[in-house]
């Protein structure tokens, strides 16, 4: 098992390895770095979109939302509803991104619907001015004990 994790890990590395450019630019300094992976989830996830315009287009598996080995890379699922001029970003909170968000100061305090609410509501707004959409909804659930959030975005 333990060899599979490292493989896993290692072709996940070699994956990514352009990843985080955006950071040196001074439009992004302010940005916080998990809002700037989701920033290149996105990207990545318009790149595969003009390849393949049927890309991503079902609902998500909820399971690999919540499987930080086994499941969608960094929690996250971008769902294809272009047609609709929306794209629908999911993402699961295992318990290291629970401890990477209760680090930041802000967050102390808070309980885990507060800290979602509030990501979505200060930090996600940001993030779909990048590519040109709001926010036109969100929502977020327990499944098998773990939160997904469901943020919709629109032109």
């Amino acid at each position: 098992m333990e060899l599979r994790k490292f493989i896993k890990t290692t072709i996940r590395e070699y994956l990514n390895e352009n990843r985080f450019e955006k950071r040196d630019e001074e439009q992004y300094k302010s940005c916080l770095m998990s809002d700037l992976t989701r920033m290149e989830l996105i990207d990545m996830f318009f790149d595969k979109v003009n390849d393949n315009p049927e890309y991503n287009i079902e609902e998500p598996n909820y399971f690999k939302l919540i499987d930080d080995w086994n499941g969608y890379d960094d929690q996250v699922y971008i769902q294809n509803n272009l047609s609709e001029n929306e794209f629908i970003f999911w993402e699961g909170w295992v318990d290291e991104c629970w401890k990477g968000l209760y680090f930041k100061p802000e967050y102390k305090g808070l309980n885990k619907i507060e800290s979602i609410n509030k990501v979505i509501k200060e930090r996600f707004p940001r993030i779909g001015e990048e590519f040109g959409y709001k926010i036109k909804d969100f929502n977020y659930f327990k499944h098998k004990g773990k939160f997904v959030m469901k943020v919709v975005f629109s032109k």
